[in-house]
């Protein structure tokens, strides 16, 4: 009891060093209570974004992969049937699967908008060919609810979603140009499969607030009716499976396969390719949107970790330097402890008590401060960041390549942004982590003291101080 006793009066007699303990102590917890918080915050963050988009795996053809091999995107581009995409559905790996094709067409009886040649335009292919230039886009998704951009910038405002066969959705746009009402049937043909013909009912009509183009500078070169978001019709994937279109030729498909575990790419992908998955398909996920989305957070998490470990590596030092020089000060008193009898462990636990009851006043002090100033800081810093993302340049994204009815524009960052807000918990995982590092922090100016104190004898003390 003594010794407790005597460790309370003692952080009175020696207040200026003990208060200076006391905030390079509070100012390592403060920190390490903010980097913390914003590190579990931003892991957690990426974590649920990484179960959805680096478990959503695309099996594309990769166009520019193909033309930095020197192969050409429309001679050398292998075609397999959608049989094989609806099998590779049924892998172990995945926990379910959906399936959107575009298929580029052309009416003479349904004039897109933007289209001068009214259905009537041709072009010439690389072979000598000629063909029907696309004017038209028929959306197929196996599930409408996946719609992007429908309940936000797309409404349905007459009649209803398709849930059929052969049924369509139309924009409001497009109806007005042909003068076409729910329950009409519109016919439009495959640009790149003239005898694959889709006669479909109109069974809605939605407003459309999107941008016409998803990129504005291909208007640079001229107008793309088929790349107006106006002349979208939009259909169920069965639709286009009971036209019996038998491969991917002529679509531009967007199959999403979920994994079950993002860690499970690589065995998904060994298994595609033994099923027969040509080389210049690409099996991957969207790693530039994911790199876009979670890109703030990563820095600010580096940035948070690093700060936390100059801090402590610093604050360790100090504090260590500071207990050296308190020792040498308090040796006279320890040498009259021992001169009474205390053993040099009880002489320890006083010391050590001291540094246990000056952390602890810091840690609740700290833990409260700590959690106050956290949000704010995170907020700041991830404000900094997502400027910093946004206002630099990306070349990718006005890239544009085409062959055979399939497209890639842009990198596929398009319609994703970076994660604006994080919400910061203290949890009991984090005041934990606090706790372990408090208590170093105070083992480390206690050890210092006692192992330098104990080398001495009493009587040698009490002799250098006479």
């Amino acid at each position: 009891m003594y010794l407790f006793t005597n460790a309370i009066k003692n952080l009175g007699r020696n207040k200026g060093r003990n208060m200076l303990i006391a905030v390079i102590t509070l100012a390592i917890i403060i920190s390490t209570v903010v980097t913390l918080t914003i590190n579990n915050a931003a892991a957690r963050v990426v974590d649920d974004i990484r179960l959805d988009l680096g478990s959503r795996v695309s099996v594309r053809q990769d166009f520019i992969e193909m033309r930095q091999m020197g192969l050409d995107g429309r001679r050398d581009a292998q075609h397999i049937p959608l049989t094989d995409f609806v099998a590779f559905s049924e892998s172990e790996f995945l926990r379910h699967t959906t399936f959107s094709a575009d298929v580029l067409a052309w009416s003479d009886s349904l004039f897109a908008i933007d289209d001068p040649n009214l259905g009537e335009g041709t072009r010439v292919l690389d072979d000598g060919s000629v063909m029907n230039e696309e004017t038209l886009r028929l959306v197929t998704i196996s599930d409408p609810e996946l719609l992007p951009d429908f309940g936000t910038l797309r409404e349905i405002v007459d009649g209803r979603m398709f849930d059929g066969i052969n049924e369509a959705v139309i924009s409001e746009a497009l109806a007005a140009h042909n003068d076409i009402s729910v329950g009409d049937t519109i016919e439009i043909i495959g640009a790149y499969a003239t005898d694959r013909m889709f006669s479909l009912t109109v069974v809605g009509i939605y407003s459309d607030a999107t941008d016409e183009y998803l990129n504005p500078w291909i208007t640079m070169f001229g107008l793309f009716p088929a790349l107006n978001r106006r002349n979208e019709i939009i259909a169920s994937f069965d639709t286009l499976l009971a036209s019996s279109w038998e491969t991917n030729a002529g679509l531009d498909i967007d199959f999403h396969y979920f994994l079950s575990n993002p860690d499970y790419l690589e065995a998904f992908e060994v298994e595609v390719r033994a099923m027969g998955l040509p080389f210049t398909y690409n099996v991957d996920i969207n790693r530039a949107a994911f790199e876009r989305v979670t890109g703030p957070l990563a820095g600010i998490s580096s940035a948070a970790f690093t700060f936390m470990v100059v801090v402590l590596v610093l604050g360790a030092i100090t504090l260590g330097l500071m207990s050296y020089m308190a020792v040498r000060e308090r040796k006279y008193e320890v040498g009259v402890l021992r001169a009474m009898g205390l053993e040099r462990g009880r002489v320890a636990i006083g010391i050590i008590s001291e540094a246990v009851m000056i952390a602890a006043v810091c840690l609740v002090i700290g833990l409260g401060v700590g959690s106050a100033v956290a949000q704010p800081i995170a907020n700041g810093m991830l404000s900094g960041r997502v400027a910093e993302a946004e206002a630099v340049e990306n070349p990718g994204a006005n890239r544009a390549l085409f062959a055979g009815g399939q497209m890639q524009i842009g990198d596929g960052t398009a319609g994703y942004v970076p994660v604006s807000e994080i919400q910061l918990n203290l949890g009991v995982d984090i005041i934990l982590q606090i706790i372990i590092i408090t208590l170093g922090l105070a083992a480390l100016t206690s050890i210092i003291g006692v192992v330098i104190i104990t080398q001495y004898e009493p009587l040698i003390i009490l002799r250098e101080r006479t």
